[in-house]
Parts: structure tokens; C-alpha cells; sequence
């Protein structure tokens, strides 16, 4: 039976570090409460004529570099972001441009901050069904441009991020990697406690987008954090256990869990819950923040870049954003 596995990783952040004492100066706001609240440090800020293409494109390159192919290989791109160059079309369409791939199907997967798990999803049934060869999943987001320093936004915007990853997703031969295991969930009776209300059709009137809308911060996320927290811990812990479960395997199986850099706090909360050993979980949020669907992917490339993921290593990566939507992947590297 053919499977798939994942062939490349690369990733990218801009340049400019922005600390909470930067932080500081955009809204009220302290080192001390970012810190304790979040345990982010520090974040990566794009320039404002950057867009998630750009970002997407540099992840995108590094990925097919890493996985020994030329761009001209690949079959098919699926992107996530929630932040893309435009409304509309989505923004693969962009990406696919910059990459020099016309004629190629493209997909816009809207899974939030759990992109990657979908988009490996995806992946890895067309690459098993020969539909395409080789897939490329970018995930890309510029946050920094949805960052609302108000009262009423600000829980949001301390932990904002920017950057993109991306995979490269193709056949594995008898003896590689291969992908185990993707499980989807989600739960849209919940999509309100993170979300943006404006613009959208489910306002009830004939105006796309309206000045109250700007004046009343329906343009800008909002949260009930706690409702997030208490879900974003519970379903991520559950889907490490559901993933071991699926494959038949116990904890000392699995070599590096790769969880969803939401927040600290969350991170620490599932290492307690599930018991898994704090060395062997990737985590990289104090100096990058939460970049939504691209932290995943970020984080997946950069512990195998510093070593912690080798060849063979059996990864665990599980997600969970607004929406709610959550699931996990496991994979040999």
C-alpha cells in the first residue's frame, strides 16, 4: 500500500524582534503580565509592505530546497492562513504566483491555528490515492496586522506574532518516514468564543463593512479566554492519548511532541495533564509568540533543524484554534 510521508520542512520569521517592552509602548500593558499570563518574551513583526505570500514563499522555498526538490516537482498547494493578502481570491492564488507554479490546482483551507494538521490531512490522502505526487502545505500568517491594543483586545494582541512554515508532503518508499495518523476535530457550536464578527454575512443588513463596525472592534478578534484555555488544554491533551490509541502505541513510543504554540500556560497545563516527559516537548512560544496555523510548522522545522527531531523519530504534532478545531498528526521523520 503506498503511503506518504513528509519529504521537506522550512520556515521563515521576519527580521525585526519586537519585546514586550515594545509591546508596552502600543497599548497598557507590562513585561511582568505578558510574562506571567503568556511566557512570551518576544515576537517577530513583518514590515507593513509585507503580505502572507511573501512570508508564505520564503517557507515555501526552504521546504522544497530540504526536501532535495525543484519547485517545478510540485502538484498541488494548500495554504492556511487568517490573514491573507486580500478578501478575496484566497490567498494560494498569491502564493502560487510567487512560487512560478501557474497551472497547478491550488486549495485554501480556513483551519485556523490547527492549518497544518488539515492541510497534512489533505496531503497525505493525495499523495496515497496517486492523485498528485508531491503536495506542498504552506502556513502562513502577519498578525501583527490584526493587533488591536484596546481593553477589549489586548488579551489577543500581547501574544501576536508573524512568520510562515511550510511541508512538502510525497511517496515514502519501504524503509522511510511516513505519516501514521492525521484525526480531525472540531466543535462549531464554540466558534464564537474566538472570533472576528465583521465583515460577513451573518450581520443582517445589506453593508459589507461599516464604519461602527471599525468603531465598535467587530473588525478585531475577540475571546473568551478562559473558554479557550480550558478547551485549547482539554483537546490537545485529549488528542495526544487519541493518536496513541489509534496507532497502538504508549508514551515512551513517541520521540518528540510538537504541540500548537498557543501560550505558555496552555503548554505547561498539558505537559501536567498528559504526563509527558517536559524534555521532549518543542517549544519555542517565549521567543515567537502565537503565530496561529504557522507556529506548527515553525516549530516542526526548527527542532529538526537543532537536532531534537532526527531521522526516524516518531512526532507527534497536535493543534487546536478557533473554530473549535483540534486533531493531531503523527509521523516518522
Amino acid at each position: 500500500m503506498l503511503r506518504s510521508r513528509i519529504l521537506g520542512t522550512g520556515h521563515y520569521v521576519p527580521p525585526k524582534v519586537v519585546t514586550n517592552f515594545d509591546v508596552m509602548k502600543m497599548m497598557e500593558t507590562s513585561n511582568e503580565f505578558i510574562v506571567e499570563r503568556t511566557g512570551v518574551r518576544e515576537r517577530r513583526h513583518a514590515e507593513p509592505d509585507v503580505a502572507a505570500s511573501d512570508l508564505g514563499a520564503l517557507a515555501c522555498r526552504a521546504a522544497v530546497a530540504n526536501a532535495g526538490l525543484a519547485m517545478d516537482q510540485i502538484d498541488l498547494v494548500i495554504m492556511n492562513t487568517i490573514t491573507p493578502d486580500h478578501a478575496d481570491p484566497g490567498c494560494a492564488f498569491f502564493l502560487q504566483a510567487k512560487l512560478g507554479l501557474s497551472g497547478i490546482g491550488v486549495l485554501d483551507v480556513r483551519q485556523q491555528c490547527a492549518g497544518l494538521i488539515y492541510g497534512l490531512s489533505l496531503a497525505d490522502h493525495f499523495v496515497r490515492a496517486g492523485t498528485y505526487r508531491h503536495v506542498l502545505v504552506a502556513c502562513s500568517e502577519v498578525l501583527s496586522k490584526r493587533i488591536d491594543g484596546s481593553y477589549d483586545g489586548r488579551n489577543i494582541a500581547i501574544l501576536l506574532g508573524d512568520g510562515a512554515g511550510a511541508v512538502v508532503v510525497g511517496p515514502a518508499q519501504d524503509g522511510q518516514g511516513a505519516i501514521l495518523s492525521t484525526i480531525l476535530h472540531a466543535d462549531g457550536s464554540m466558534a464564537r468564543c474566538l472570533y472576528t464578527a465583521a465583515p460577513g454575512s451573518a450581520l443582517g443588513r445589506r453593508e459589507h463593512v461599516t464604519h461602527d463596525d471599525v468603531d465598535a472592534g467587530r473588525v478585531h478578534f475577540r475571546m473568551d479566554g478562559r473558554a479557550v484555555f480550558e478547551n485549547g488544554v482539554a483537546r490537545m491533551s485529549e488528542a495526544v492519548f487519541e493518536s496513541l490509541e489509534a496507532n497502538g502505541l504508549a508514551m515512551d513510543d513517541v520521540d518528540v511532541l510538537v504541540p500548537h504554540q498557543a501560550n505558555l500556560r496552555m503548554l505547561e497545563a498539558i505537559i501536567e495533564r498528559t504526563g509527558f516527559p517536559r524534555e521532549k516537548v518543542y517549544i519555542n512560544v517565549e521567543r515567537y509568540g502565537n503565530i496561529a496555523s504557522a507556529s506548527l510548522p515553525i516549530a516542526l522545522d526548527e527542532a529538526r533543524r537543532t537536532g531534537m527531531i532526527r531521522q526516524g523519530s516518531r512526532v507527534l504534532l497536535v493543534a487546536f484554534g478557533s473554530g473549535f478545531v483540534w486533531g493531531s498528526a503523527l509521523v516518522r521523520m
